[in-house]
């Protein structure tokens, strides 16, 4: 507000600017005055003088406005008291209808004057003074000064209600207190006038009382005595103040001899009007209040208990001294085993107890005139920085009815002229005052209400500013309430000599102030608000200069602002209530600024009742009587029931808690008295101890508070610990509560305190994690042991449910989980996860009961999920692997899961090098499916969604037991390993419909992941033996539907894999052999165990046991190789797969000659090749072979059989169909593709060239095929029946799909002899590596040549003269035996079965037997590849062909077969046309021949002409001449426009026939046989690669087995180890809280001792002992009572303990101990040389070592050990941490318990 610069006189009050100032105080002042309580004093007016009437004057009857009179009433002075005089009559206006007018009530006297009466006119004539209780209250002013009875109306008394509300103390009151008052309405006091001192006052009422005065009543005697104790005329609102303190002494001599009903009106009153002041509050403490309430308290009825219990409440937190503190705790200790009476009520004063937020020490300002602080000279007030006035200050105004009237001062500085600065007090309000000069004066009110009765900080910052305008900053509690803008500046000459604080410097009426101040200081500048509100945040308690910040615990944001050094070397004065001396304020003025400021001496003078008093508030008497610990022993008192009914308060532990949390909040002595006197494990040990009804929900609400308070707390953090230690983490005491309770304490552990960031550092993070997987493990069990001798768990009770034990658990869980994640200093963090993670996998490893399993592997499978990079190092240096595998071979699947999960994870997350150490170099995938199988041979759908998870680490941490989730195409196989385990797993269990659907399930998922994935097929592919466990997965024999969609499914995986083998993969072709062996293994094997399992229904049919004897028992061998319908489906997919390709070759740019020729196919085109190479001659053979069926073509009447001489049961139209698509893919691969074959030939160890012999017979084949087809689709040829005979259905096998599929790249004109794509394929072959002519290529002309002349010759044949006489080209009817008895001559055998042709520079020859030295070159080439061969022997699909040891058949082709031909061709050759054709015959015959040769008639004069120079010298007659050099023979062949006609009859000539057969039919001879050797290695190499193939199985097994059992070994060491280390952290654990009781026992004794008197016991029944406890100096040393003390005659030894050996000497036991002790010395000095054990250079070595850093962590070393003290041999385990040494002693040792009782519990070092 803004008030303008105004005149007026010094006792006038502020008037406005607008003249409305005045007016507005007078109406409030009427107002309050017109409601005033009416006095009759019975005066007469005619007697009265002027100034009597003044005094008692009746406002009603004044007029409103003569305010000037009012104001002089109140300085007015009884100068004639003889001339009043009293009526003999009491005027009693209760009748009056009206209410009566109120007057004015008495004046306050001057100091020094009394009111002095006549004593024989006051004995003669008595006056008597009525008051009028029944005015309404003054509005306005009701909530500041006014309190109401019960039944509305003002009480001048006063109630408990009307006092109570400012001191926020809310005690159990019961509401008869308030109701058995009297109503003090409209009463009559009888004031007897006579001069009687206090002591006869007191004297005549409680004769009164005892007389039953009819004259006196009750209430006459209330108002006596506190007249009597306000030295005056009692009023509650004008006169409440005790004068004499010895008054209530008298007071309390009077209420003993009062009844209950008196004594409660007088204590209830006394208890409103000792509130209402400090003053009062002081005065009961100098006469020691307290300890004398305490007195009357156990005898006190429970009405007047409860007033009594409130004043002791009151005098407590005003202040309370050591004596009175001992003697309220001793007033609380149990007497008799109950509480003392009415004890428990204290407790509720104790919790009740407001925080002591005063100051200790205060200056008391009575608000007399003329009281205050007068202050020295002060030379000149600063102004050029400012100066600031601050202080705390509480004001308590004497009169509540003229409290708004007075203006106290708050301070005033002025100079002898009156100018200057002042600060007041108006109303609720600080009103700032500048005077320049004389009647010039500027106010400011500010705008803040200070409230009465309550601490307030006040600076007012006066603030200086040169060129712009000043102002006055007020602060009030260190908020800035408001900025003045004020031209403050006042200059003197003058020094400020009219100085005070709390009072103005001339003495002015109501100016004095009342109420309590602290420290007063003015400040050189202006603060600011930072520096203001750090002020505030100091508190009243503050009381020094501001130099040294060690002198708060403020933090360093408010340290800064405050002892930075400015404020204290600005201090003009300080003057503090500690530092006064008598009536002097000592200030010491700083170096910097010592008598600058000060005329003379710095020091303030007290003046007129302004006084220092010093309290003592509960906190520090309690620390002088031993601090918090001292109320530690009421808690073993809780279970002690009440004497007034006998019964236990259940709410006795919440209500100590309760105080023990305000006791910590308050001081933070108390926090480190409590952790030094290890309370919370004292409250601990009594709670245990004590009924569980003392669990409540809120005692845990309690405890929780104070944890969060500690948390809070920035040195709460060792208390903390010891609050989890000994409360929180003990399940042993909360066990006993109630299961809500213990779901709500571990939730908010889990929760609540987890959310506070500091919890890490407030725990021990491993011993934390140790004590909570014990409390789960013994306390908190779903299903209790399987055995006893595992583990014991604690008793509970058996009420709790099931779902309250798992959210307890999961809590609990929580906790652990966060404890874990949590962040420490990173060179503790790695080493305590890691133990934290060991101890939790210790609980997984020691628990074996599924049910406490669940949750906790739940929670690891969390962690790993969510923090890998804490669990996956932490698992692996734990050796985790070992319990996870042990919990795999669970018989509960819900365990199996979860452990796979955390398998998944670990494996997910591992790097490669730490996944290759822990899991394959031990092989473990595979005990993965041992584990599995372990139990039941069964598999369920979520145990392989796990797997399948594990397998592409793509872990979840749900677990999924529905529905199965599909593999995603981009999924990586990161686990291949578990594709033969999951495959494994599948295979050994039991056969139903569910494990067909996993099969399918697994098969889908492995070819979604195959089919886009080029890593994933050919991480397979890498896979030993993968075929195994894949076709494993297959039905050989399905019987049902969805066995066929399996077996499906599989030859689809293996259609993708083998495609991508061949397309992508070097050397993959050998993947289709192995492919091929194991296949046969595999079909092998499932059909002898069909043989076998009808070899036992057949035994079991038998009527007599000796024929099933008889059988006998078969043995399974894998056979010769066979073709199945397996191998059948894998090469038609195999093939579709590369005409797939082929197809879209075509389709592209370049067509298929630029593709088989592009860089990046030329690994396909090699596996192809390869491919094509392995199977070629085996189809062939598989067909019935070239020969044969060449002869079947060429035979007059296809009367030839064709069989199958390799019996690879492979059907003849399945085999002519594969042989069909390979000549497709020899057109494809080998004619079309420039690749050289001379590596793959190597690679297979092939001669050379036999890549392209190959593909010649398989197109000769083809070619024979097509023949053989077009014969019985010629009408003219003679038809046979397909039904007549076997062999002719196997020709029409043969031919029956190049029958039903004409087109140009097969069969397109049956009357042609050779087809144009025949022709094509076998010229392609020739000519294929011709570059030059060489031996290759003249070899295959050679056989070609012999092939196309006997198919020419045989057609001409059929066609001049069809045939009716079977072919003599070969006999098919001859049997194995009578060719294996068929000689043949050595060289010529050998010849034929090698199958070589020998090199010979450009010139080529067929090599016959009888040429053996051009064949040893051969040989030894042959030799060498044998050699490779065995060197690459591990290689499976490496085969070894033409070899001379390779096994023949006994069907060798000769040249004898050639012979026959020749002889047939040869029988009449003069015929083949006869001359007496006619014309239009042999028009006809010309056609046809015409037709059918003119294909082959190019292809062969073509060759003749190509190779003619090979042919000259290869081709010679029987003599050994040339036939080709005749000039007719010339011109035949050279002529391609001759008749075909006349070359068919050179063929047909005796000479060519001769050399054909000689020669040609001999290189086409070995081509044929070296087809079949190649057929018959290719089987064996098959069995060879099968037998392999098991061998590497069987292999594998081994070493699985090997090395899991040294796995499994290793697993049970570690397991013990586990079982050993866990064993031993429950005896830590369990002896600890031994240890812990004995020491709460011990302790709880010990502070019992502080409180116990001298007298308390008996004189020689105490025994004491000297405590453990010594001072810092080590000097002094205490006494403690023993309560086990004993007297030296009764301490016997027992009978058992006596020494039975005969007494020897003292001097001879001496002896014999120093002889030992030098034998032993000498023993060692001998054996060192005579030298110290010890050398100079070890002890300087040792005095260099730095010590290590002593780790947060408790790292924890025990071992058995026996503790050896006095008397007494106490068998045990040594525990060592980095911080202490413990012994717990082995009470269920033997040796232990033959010790004597007595003795060991006297021993404190076994605590």
């Amino acid at each position: 507000m803004d008030i303008s610069e105004t005149e007026y006189n010094d006792s006038d009050p502020p008037v406005q600017e607008n003249g409305n100032g005045k007016a507005v105080v007078e109406d409030e002042v009427n107002d309050e005055e017109s409601n005033m309580e009416t006095v009759d004093l019975g005066l007469d007016d005619k007697t009265s003088d002027a100034s009597s009437q003044n005094v008692f004057k009746n406002i009603d009857n004044e007029p409103s406005d003569d305010q000037q009179n009012v104001e002089e009433s109140e300085n007015i002075t009884l100068e004639k008291p003889e001339e009043i005089s009293a009526p003999p009559t009491v005027v009693s206006t209760s009748q009056d209808v009206s209410p009566p007018p109120a007057i004015e009530s008495l004046p306050p006297l001057l100091e020094g004057k009394e009111l002095e009466l006549e004593p024989e006119e006051l004995t003669s004539t008595p006056f008597s003074i009525e008051y009028d209780l029944t005015q309404p209250p003054t509005p306005g002013s009701t909530s500041r000064r006014d309190s109401y009875n019960a039944a509305g109306n003002i009480s001048r008394r006063g109630s408990l209600a009307s006092f109570s509300k400012s001191f926020n103390i809310s005690i159990p009151f019961s509401d008869d207190v308030t109701s058995s008052l009297p109503r003090l309405l409209s009463k009559t006091t009888l004031i007897h006038s006579n001069e009687e001192g206090a002591d006869e006052t007191i004297q005549r009422l409680i004769s009164s009382l005892h007389s039953n005065s009819p004259n006196m009543d009750r209430t006459q005697i209330v108002d006596h005595l506190f007249n009597l104790l306000v030295g005056g005329h009692f009023d509650q609102e004008s006169k409440f103040v005790i004068e004499d303190v010895a008054n209530v002494d008298h007071m309390l001599t009077l209420l003993s001899h009062c009844d209950c009903d008196l004594q409660n009106e007088i204590w209830s009153l006394f208890l409103a009007v000792m509130k209402k002041s400090n003053r009062n509050l002081e005065a009961c403490t100098r006469v020691g209040l307290i300890s004398k309430v305490l007195d009357l308290l156990p005898e006190a009825p429970p009405l007047l208990a409860d007033l009594l219990v409130q004043i002791i409440a009151a005098l407590v937190a005003y202040s309370i001294n050591v004596k009175q503190t001992k003697h309220l705790l001793r007033a609380l200790r149990s007497t008799k085993d109950q509480w003392p009476p009415n004890s428990l009520k204290l407790l509720h004063v104790l919790k009740e107890m407001p925080q002591h937020d005063s100051a200790d020490v205060f200056f008391s300002f009575p608000g007399k005139d003329q009281s205050g602080i007068i202050l020295p000279p002060i030379k000149t007030m600063p102004y050029q920085q400012g100066w600031t006035f601050a202080t705390w200050l509480r004001m308590e105004p004497l009169n509540s009815v003229t409290f708004e009237k007075e203006q106290p001062v708050l301070y005033s500085f002025r100079t002898s002229k009156g100018i200057g600065y002042s600060c007041h007090i108006f109303g609720n309000c600080l009103v700032v005052n500048v005077e320049k000069a004389k009647g010039k004066e500027q106010s400011r009110c500010v705008k803040a209400e200070l409230g009465a009765r309550k601490w307030h900080h006040i600076a007012i910052a006066h603030c200086y500013s040169r060129w712009g305008r000043s102002d006055i900053k007020c602060f009030i509690d260190g908020q800035l309430a408001e900025t003045i803008e004020l031209s403050w500046v006042v200059t003197s000459t003058t020094s400020w000599d009219r100085c005070s604080i709390g009072v103005s410097a001339d003495g002015a009426v109501n100016t004095a102030f009342c109420g309590q101040m602290g420290a007063m200081y003015l400040f050189a500048e202006s603060l600011s608000l930072q520096q203001a509100n750090s002020l505030f945040c100091l508190g009243p308690a503050y009381q020094s200069t501001f130099k040294h910040d060690s002198e708060t615990s403020l933090p360093e944001g408010y340290k800064k602002h405050l002892f930075d050094g400015h404020l204290h070397s600005s201090l003009v004065f300080a003057y503090c209530p500690k530092n006064c001396h008598g009536q002097l304020c000592l200030f010491t003025p700083p170096k910097t600024a010592a008598n600058t400021y000060f005329v003379q001496i710095p020091h303030a003078v007290m003046k007129e009742g302004v006084e220092v008093i010093t309290t003592h508030s509960i906190h520090k008497s309690l620390q002088s009587v031993g601090g918090i610990q001292i109320l530690l022993p009421l808690f073993a008192q809780i279970d002690l029931p009440s004497s007034h009914d006998n019964t236990i308060d259940g709410d006795v532990c919440q209500t100590l808690l309760s105080l023990i949390s305000l006791l910590l909040s308050s001081s933070q002595s108390s926090q480190q008295q409590l952790f030094h006197s290890k309370g919370f494990l004292i409250i601990s040990s009594c709670l245990q101890e004590a009924s569980p009804s003392h669990l409540s929900m809120k005692v845990l609400e309690q405890i929780i508070h104070i944890a969060k308070f500690l948390l809070r707390c920035p040195a709460g953090g060792p208390l903390l610990k010891h609050l989890f230690d000994y409360i929180l983490f003990n399940p042993k005491l909360w066990i006993r509560a109630r299961p809500e309770v213990q779901v709500h304490l571990y939730q908010y552990l889990a929760t609540d305190f987890l959310a506070n960031n500091n919890f890490s550092q407030m725990l021990r993070r491993v011993p934390t994690v140790i004590e909570m997987c014990h409390t789960l493990k013994h306390f908190y069990w779903l299903a209790l042991p399987q055995t006893v001798s595992d583990y014991t768990v604690e008793e509970r009770p058996e009420n709790f449910a099931t779902a309250e034990i798992v959210s307890i658990r999961s809590a609990i869980l929580t906790f652990i989980n966060r404890i874990i994640i949590s962040s420490n200093s990173p060179d503790e963090e790695e080493k305590a996860r890691d133990q934290e993670v060991h101890t939790l996998l210790n609980l997984l490893a020691t628990v074996r009961e599924d049910d406490n399993l669940y949750d906790v592997l739940a929670l690891v499978t969390r962690l790993l999920a969510e923090h890998p990079a804490i669990m996956i190092p932490a698992i692996d240096k734990n050796k985790a692997l070992g319990i996870i595998f042990n919990l795999l071979a669970a018989p509960n699947e819900l365990i199996r899961i979860p452990a796979l999960k955390i398998l998944g994870f670990f494996l997910s997350r591992s790097t490669l090098k730490r996944k290759t150490e822990s899991m394959g170099s031990q092989n473990l995938f595979s005990l993965i499916g041992e584990r599995l199988l372990s139990h039941k041979r069964t598999i369920s759908l979520p145990t392989y969604n796990v797997l399948l998870e594990v397998l592409v680490e793509q872990m979840t941490p749900t677990f999924t037991y529905a529905a199965h989730q599909p593999a995603q195409p981009d999924w990586k196989f990161e686990n291949p390993h578990l594709l033969k385990v999951i495959a494994h797993v599948i295979s050994q269990c039991e056969e139903t419909e569910s494990l067909v659907q996993i099969k399918k399930c697994f098969l889908i998922d492995i070819i979604n992941l195959c089919r886009e994935s080029k890593e994933n097929r050919r991480t397979i592919l890498q896979m030993s033996v993968w075929q195994d466990w894949l076709i494993g997965l297959a039905y050989v024999f399905h019987t049902s539907e969805s066995q066929n969609e399996v077996s499906e499914l599989v030859w689809e995986a293996f259609s993708i894999l083998l495609h991508h083998a061949l397309r992508h993969e070097y050397g993959g072709w050998r993947v289709w052999v192995d492919t091929l062996a194991i296949a046969h293994s595999k079909v092998s094997y499932e059909k002898f165990k069909r043989r076998l399992a009808e070899a036992k229904a057949k035994a079991e049919k038998a009527e007599t046991g000796e024929e099933a004897k008889m059988e006998p028992t078969p043995v399974y061998r894998a056979p010769e190789f066979a073709w199945s319908e397996v191998h059948i489906r894998l090469l038609a997919d195999l093939l579709s797969g590369i005409e797939r390709t082929v197809e879209e070759w075509k389709t592209q740019d370049g067509g298929i000659s630029d593709q088989c020729n592009a860089s990046e196919n030329q690994v396909f085109v090699g596996n192809v090749v390869h491919v094509i190479s392995q199977l070629a001659d085996s189809l062939i053979m598989a067909c019935g072979g070239l020969l044969p069926l060449l002869a079947s073509a060429t035979a007059p009447n296809n009367d030839m059989e064709i069989v199958d001489p390799c019996q690879q049961q492979l059907p003849i139209s399945v085999a002519a169909s594969f042989l069909m698509r390979f000549a497709k893919l020899v057109d494809t691969f080998v004619l079309a593709s420039g690749v050289s074959f001379s590596e793959l030939e190597q690679e297979k160890n092939m001669p050379a060239g036999g890549v392209l012999r190959q593909s010649l017979r398989i197109s000769a084949t083809v070619t024979v095929r097509h023949i053989l087809a077009s014969r019985i689709q010629q009408p003219d040829t003679p038809r046979y029946e397909t039904n007549s005979a076997k062999k002719n259905q196997c020709i029409m096998d043969f031919v029956k799909e190049a029958l039903e599929n004409f087109s140009p790249e097969g069969l397109e004109n049956v009357e042609r002899l050779v087809q144009d794509s025949d022709i094509t394929r076998i010229k392609g072959v020739v000519y294929r590596d011709m570059v030059e002519e060489n031996r290759q290529a003249q070899f295959l002309a050679l056989s070609v040549i012999y092939l196309v002349s006997v198919l020419m010759v045989s057609r001409y044949r059929d066609i001049l003269e069809p045939p009716s006489s079977p072919s003599p080209f070969f006999d098919s009817t001859t049997t194995k035996q009578e060719n294996a008895e068929r000689e043949l001559p050595e060289s010529s055998s050998e010849a034929v079965a090698n199958g070589k042709v020998a090199n010979d520079g450009d010139h080529a020859s067929i090599k016959n037997g009888s040429d053996h030295s051009e064949n040893g070159a051969d040989e030894e080439t042959e030799e060498k590849g044998e050699q490779g061969q065995g060197d690459n022997g591990g290689t499976i699909a490496a085969i070894k062909v033409a070899n001379s040891d390779m096994k023949k058949d006994g069907n060798e082709y000769n040249e004898e077969e050639l012979k026959k031909m020749h002889q047939s061709n040869g029988r009449r050759p003069s015929t083949l046309m006869p001359p007496q054709q006619t014309a239009e015959r042999r028009a006809y015959l010309t056609t046809k021949l015409q037709t059918a040769l003119e294909t082959c008639a190019p292809l062969l004069r073509e060759m003749m002409s190509d190779f003619r120079g090979y042919l000259q010298k290869t081709l010679v007659g029987t003599h050994g001449q040339e036939i080709m050099n005749d000039t007719k023979v010339l011109e035949t062949l050279r002529n391609r426009n001759a008749s075909v006609i006349e070359l068919v009859m050179l063929l047909c000539s005796q000479e060519w026939q001769t050399s054909l057969q000689k020669h040609a039919g001999l290189a086409f001879i070995e081509l044929v046989n070296e087809g079949r050797l190649m057929a018959h290695a290719t089987r064996d190499h098959v069995l060879r690669v099968a037998n392999e193939a098991d061998f590497i199985l069987n292999r594998l097994r081994a070493e699985d087995v090997s090395k899991h059992a040294q796995f499994e070994a290793e697993s049970r060491e570690q397991l013990n180890a586990r079982y050993e280390e866990y064993s031993r952290c429950d005896l830590l654990i369990v002896s600890g809280r031994l240890r812990d009781s004995l020491n709460a026992t011990r302790l709880l004794d010990k502070m019992s001792a502080i409180l116990t008197d001298g007298d308390d016991s008996k004189s020689g029944s105490q025994f004491w002992k000297l405590d453990v406890w010594e001072d810092d100096s080590r000097r002094r040393k205490r006494f403690v009572p023993n309560p086990y003390g004993s007297r030296h005659e009764e301490a016997n030894l027992p009978e058992g303990e006596k020494n039975e050996e005969p007494e020897i000497s003292e001097q001879e036991r001496i002896r014999k101990i120093l002889k030992g002790l030098f034998s032993q010395r000498h023993a060692t000095t001998t054996s060192t040389g005579g030298q110290e054990l010890v050398d100079e250079s070890d002890i300087d070595k040792w005095a260099q070592e730095v010590d290590p850093t002593p780790s947060s962590q408790s790292a924890c070393f025990s071992t058995a050990a026996k503790l050896i003290v006095p008397g007494v041999v106490v068998p045990g385990t040594l525990s060592v941490t980095a911080s202490d040494l413990f012994f717990d002693a082995n009470e269920s040792d033997p040796n232990y318990k033959k010790q004597c009782a007595q003795v060991i519990r006297v021993q404190k070092n076994l605590l």
